[in-house]
Parts: C-alpha cells; structure tokens; sequence
C-alpha cells in the first residue's frame, strides 16, 4: 500500500455566508439578463460582498478539489492491490486447479557483477 505524505491544513475561513449568497444571487440575476449589471443597487452589493464570496468559493473550490484527491488516492490504493496478474491453471488428470502470480521486475540493466 502507497504511504501517503502530506498534511491537509483545514484552516477556518472568516467569511458572512449571508454576503455570499447575495454575491451569488447577482451573478445569477446578470447571467438572467444583462441588464443587471447596469442596476446601481446590484453593483452596490456585488461591491460590498466579493471578498466573503472569494473566500466561500475559495473554501468551496479546495473541498472540490479534496474530494477529487481522496478518489485519486483510492483509486490508485486499488490500482496497487490489483497490479499483479493471476495465471490459473487446472491439472487434466486430477481436475487440481492451480493459480500462480507473475510480476515483472526492471532488473534487467544490471550486471550479474552487481
């Protein structure tokens, strides 16, 4: 099994959800209608509350992207446990059925000197 080397920092971000969500609430209004964004109360609040967005869709984006780290990191724990292949065989005469593993390994360039 792959040793995992890292450290995940889960630092608390200081943001007011309520700005956040208003932010988002004139994105979609502008994405409405264009016209919007020429509305002096929009413009107003997209001023006043895109740092708490920044930093909720700062958060939003790097649990996304924990998320896709954590399927990675299971996939290739899987990826280890089914890397060898199995060879089975059953004998003719006793009906015995064998099963091998094969690995390759890339010591070919040495010598047999080393």
């Amino acid at each position: 099994m792959r040793r995992r080397i890292g450290i995940r920092l889960r630092l608390s971000m200081k943001y007011n959800i309520w700005n956040a969500i208003a932010y988002e609430v004139t994105v979609m209004l502008i994405n409405f209608d264009a016209r919007w964004m020429n509305n002096k109360i929009v413009n107003m609040i997209r001023a006043h509350s895109f740092v708490d967005w920044c930093e909720w869709k700062t958060e939003q984006t790097m649990e996304d992207v924990d998320a896709q780290i954590e399927a990675l990191h299971m996939l290739w724990d899987r990826e280890d446990d089914d890397w060898r292949d199995v060879i089975i065989e059953e004998d003719e005469e006793t009906g015995a059925i064998f099963g091998y593993t094969y690995e390759i390994k890339s010591d070919f360039d040495k010598t047999e000197d080393e």
